[in-house]
């Protein structure tokens, strides 16, 4: 099965990696890409695709404001938010829009195929249904909100995560210790390993051994 999409973002190698993962899956084809709100409400009067990539804050305007005026005229297109905003506020207001999922900038190439993975089996249930039962609304919704109802474990929380994320997405070739993660952000050694070992399960990184001059060799983490 094959699904359309339009991808609205200012940041060209941004846009660039999201138009490249998608079209590499062999599962869509790119519509139409945006810069800015204008170009994208002209080629979303034009076209109505079956995935919809907004980014929130566009040269001239907010991607919010442009999904509520095509909502406001029946656009039906689900979206997904791309944003590197860290305010509330923002996710409150894109799930009032009907947003169904939100990818926070640096996007982490995991986090991005679980989103797809998601939007197509909500696409194919859909599809595959004759009528609307409340099996098929439970279904839907239990894969639409498994990402919003996973929590972070005790002792992780999502701003420490998101400075290691950024860590590593500058250093995306560089291995790094638990060490030097900890010296960037201004963590202990200890608090670093943990998140570490917590982005290893979630499987954004990948662990080896690094072997010096001398002594033991040290665990050391690299993106995937």
């Amino acid at each position: 099965m094959s699904y359309s999409c339009v991808i609205v973002e200012d940041q060209p190698e941004v846009a660039q990696f999201l138009a490249q993962q998608l079209i590499g899956s062999a599962r869509y084809s790119i519509m139409g890409m945006a810069n800015d709100v204008k170009t994208a409400r002209t080629l979303l009067e034009a076209v109505t695709p079956d995935l919809l990539l907004m980014d929130v804050y566009l040269p001239d305007g907010n991607g919010l404001e442009l999904l509520k005026l095509l909502r406001d005229n029946t656009y039906q297109s689900e979206t997904f938010l791309l944003t590197a905003a860290k305010e509330v506020q923002v996710l409150e207001q894109a799930m009032k829009l009907g947003v169904t999922d939100f990818l926070v900038k640096p996007i982490l190439l995991p986090r991005l195929h679980q989103a797809l993975r998601n939007f197509e089996n909500r696409q194919q249930q859909l599809s595959g249904a004759s009528e609307l039962t409340q099996s098929v609304v439970d279904q839907f919704f239990s894969v639409q909100h498994v990402q919003t109802s996973t929590r972070l474990p005790k002792g992780v929380d999502s701003l420490t995560l998101q400075k290691i994320r950024k860590v590593f997405t500058v250093r995306q070739d560089e291995a790094l210790s638990a060490q030097q993660v900890g010296d960037r952000i201004g963590v202990s050694r200890s608090t670093a390993r943990r998140y570490l070992e917590y982005m290893l399960e979630t499987d954004d990184l990948m662990a080896e051994q690094i072997y010096g001059t001398v002594g033991r060799p040290e665990r050391c983490y690299r993106l995937k």
